[in-house]
């Protein structure tokens, strides 16, 4: 525990003056669980990573805070899958056989009889064999016809199933894209004042010197100090850099921090930022949280930004901050 105040499945909240669940402000993760205390002091220092993954023999599967204890599959039953760090072992009770890593009902056997009586035959399916004789001939005819029908089921339904797929892969791809579009284009474009920036000023990109790495945090060495000092307000004043920051933050992606991260860090409350993302259509969350930091905030400086963003794992968004342009910082 990084917490002398709470539990570790929580963390000290200063605005609220009380304890507050992880999950509360951060999403949870396949495969992970949350690190006690969220990774946080008391002081709300980072002191280690959020998120943990999962150890061999436990799995989350996205609805639980800790990772859970993987099932086993006892004799008689038949694992049909494994577990993994993202999903429970699945096992098929007695009845039940293994179809694709699922549990399927085993279908009834079927018998064709057949009875001679005089010039005529007739013949009759039976679920249970021993109550006639079996016409031979008949039987195996039977089985050939029963063969070749499950054969071209379990064709169709693996073409079906690679059909789905496929579907659902390009319609994320496509709305994922169209979420950008509108992210920058309707947000940034359609809601920003255009600014007159020079285009023939060089980036500050300054590479980092271990002689000059007192502590600061390799986020602060990738800004030029007149950037570091600028007010935070420069970065709204800049559409090239700001645009830039709204495509790889604004996004939800799995696995990788974003402006909510970001807005939680600056003490937004969970509404406001599920708010700010309910009006994504309208005006960039991003573009949100840096007005009411601004307002809140005002000798807040771009290097303060660039400190948060390093806390969240988010340094391409720092060396993005380093294209802020020297003649626009003085």
């Amino acid at each position: 525990m990084t917490s002398e105040r709470c539990l570790d499945d929580s963390f000290w909240n200063h605005d609220l003056y009380k304890c507050q669940r992880c999950e509360t402000i951060n999403q949870i993760i396949q495969g992970f669980e949350f690190s006690p205390n969220c990774g946080l002091s008391d002081n709300g220092d980072p002191l280690a990573r959020m998120y943990k993954k999962c150890r061999n023999g436990t799995f989350n599967d996205g609805s639980f805070v800790k990772c859970q204890r993987c099932n086993s599959c006892a004799s008689p039953q038949l694992t049909a899958s494994i577990c993994t760090v993202k999903s429970d072992a699945i096992c098929c009770r007695e009845g039940e056989q293994v179809s694709h890593g699922r549990c399927i009902e085993r279908p009834l056997q079927t018998t064709v009889i057949t009875t001679d009586s005089g010039p005529f035959a007739t013949t009759a399916s039976v679920t249970d064999p021993t109550t006639s004789v079996v016409n031979p001939s008949i039987y195996n005819t039977n089985i050939i016809s029963v063969t070749g029908i499950y054969v071209c089921a379990g064709i169709l339904s693996t073409l079906t199933v690679v059909c789905l797929l496929l579907l659902i892969k390009r319609w994320r791809t496509r709305r994922f894209n169209e979420e950008l579009k509108n992210c920058c284009n309707g947000a940034i474009r359609g809601k920003l004042p255009q600014k007159n920036i020079t285009e023939s000023v060089s980036y500050n990109l300054i590479k980092e010197s271990s002689n000059n790495d007192h502590g600061t945090g390799s986020s602060y060495n990738l800004l030029a100090p007149e950037v570091q000092a600028a007010p935070l307000k420069t970065v709204l004043n800049n559409l090239d850099v700001l645009e830039e920051l709204v495509l790889v933050l604004d996004p939800d992606i799995s696995g990788a921090k974003n402006t909510r991260h970001l807005a939680a860090q600056c003490s937004f409350s969970f509404v406001w930022i599920n708010y700010a993302y309910s009006m994504k259509d309208h005006k960039s969350p991003l573009v949100a949280v840096l007005e009411g930091v601004v307002t809140k905030n005002p000798d807040w400086t771009v290097g303060k930004l660039a400190g948060l963003l390093n806390s969240i794992d988010r340094n391409d968004a720092v060396e993005i901050l380093a294209k802020l342009p020297v003649t626009v910082v003085n």
